[in-house]
């Protein structure tokens, strides 16, 4: 064999093994649990990763993270920041930019990414575990953000007075989900069920919270309708500021409907006034 080719194999072969030796020196670190607490649409949260150094000494790596923010037109970020927890006794937490690597203790290192989207849905949070360029570990991470849950309660309070009753209708939009619904858009309807006239339409849009209720009215603190059946004459009231506002008489009955929609979720909710009575007057008619 040629002297040329003998020294070629050997600088191979010591480049092969200085190689060998230095990725088999590297650092040894396992992503060993992910969990997140549940959250809804627009709140921040926090993806919290354990990362188990497995080595004897301190090591420096990188997290990329992927799918930790989603916007209102369903573009994806990574995060740019991290709440960094090492092994240490005291507790203290350190505020570090993902542009900067991560000191990892021997043992198990908690690491807190945050989290936030403006849509719901389900989005793989995918972590990885980086060193010098080297991929360490990964894994992934499924957040759902949930839906709003919508509903609406009607009740009333009646004022009985010489000329007439005047009813009160009180309406709550109600969330019991654990995403707000922002621009719920809730009609309301009132129709004379005699007739079958709609005697009154109105449209407003409603802002609730998470697990949270919404008073529907057209001005704080006052009912959201009133009706009033007049036994002889009405009163003549205006019931400022009060907007909607239904006058009949002892003859009438109204079905008030109200109906609220968010994205592609509808609910509603209805009140007969005055309350239907088994054996009254009306039912027998029809």
């Amino acid at each position: 064999m040629k002297k040329g080719t003998l020294i070629s194999i050997s600088v191979a072969f010591l480049i092969l093994s200085f190689g060998a030796l230095w990725y088999g020196s590297g650092a040894d670190v396992k992503i060993v649990d992910m969990h997140a607490s549940p959250i809804g649409i627009g709140d921040r949260g926090q993806l919290n990763i354990v990362l188990q150094n497995n080595g004897s000494k301190p090591v420096d790596v990188w997290l990329e993270v992927e799918n930790a923010f989603v916007d209102e037109n369903g573009r994806s970020y990574s995060t740019s920041r991290l709440i960094i927890s090492n092994n240490s006794t005291s507790g203290d937490e350190e505020s570090v930019s993902l542009q900067k690597p991560i000191n990892l203790l021997p043992g198990n290192n908690s690491v807190s990414v945050m989290l936030g989207y403006k849509l719901p849905g389900k989005y793989p949070v995918k972590v990885k575990v980086v060193e010098n360029n080297r991929l360490l570990d990964e894994a992934t991470y499924l957040v759902n953000i949930p839906l709003p849950e919508l509903h609406l309660k009607l009740e009333y309070e009646v004022e009985s007075k010489n000329t007439s009753d005047v009813y009160r209708i009180y309406g709550y939009l109600i969330n019991k989900g654990l995403s707000p619904a922002r621009d719920v858009r809730t009609n309301l309807t009132v129709t004379n069920e005699r007739t079958g006239e709609i005697v009154l339409k109105s449209s407003d849009l409603y802002y609730v919270g998470t697990e949270d209720k919404t008073a529907l009215w057209t001005w704080p603190d006052y009912p959201y309708t009133i009706v009033e059946i007049a036994h002889k004459e009405p009163t003549g009231d205006s019931y400022m500021p009060v907007q909607n506002v239904v006058v009949g008489g002892s003859e009438d009955r109204f079905k008030v409907d109200v109906m609220a929609r968010w994205q592609d979720q509808v609910t509603s909710a209805e009140l007969l006034i005055p309350p239907r009575r088994a054996g009254d007057a009306y039912d027998k008619a029809r």
